[in-house]
């Protein structure tokens, strides 16, 4: 069998707090890299919490420094920002908040999506 590089949407629902799935999130797609696929996250629902400023960052500075030199692109539901009142200057940088319908691309952009 062939190896196949692919594009994979990593999206993260989970709470940053009280789980380790939304860690788990950023650890796979730096991992990804290290595979030749190329991964962008998502953030959605309550995964959105991890990307504000005020969130501890420790926990995922080194995987989101990596994640950033691969360029990596992170992605956050607007709609789920304006379901919890967060603003976008309350994110950490590099952030593209993105509505439904461009989501909807996201999704047919990707050969692959993984959730956690």
């Amino acid at each position: 069998m062939e190896f196949t590089e692919r594009k994979v949407l990593v999206i993260v629902r989970s709470r940053p707090w009280g789980m380790i799935f939304n860690f788990e999130g950023w650890r796979a797609a730096v991992g990804m890299f290290g595979m030749d696929h190329e991964p962008s996250m998502l953030f959605l629902g309550d995964g959105v919490y991890a990307l504000l400023k005020s969130m501890d960052q420790r926990p995922v500075k080194m995987f989101k420094s990596t994640y950033d030199s691969f360029d990596g692109v992170i992605y956050a539901s607007a709609h789920s920002l304006e379901e919890r009142k967060i603003s976008r200057d309350e994110l950490i940088d590099g952030v593209e908040v993105v509505a439904d319908e461009e989501m909807s691309k996201l999704f047919e952009e990707h050969d692959i999506s993984v959730t956690f």
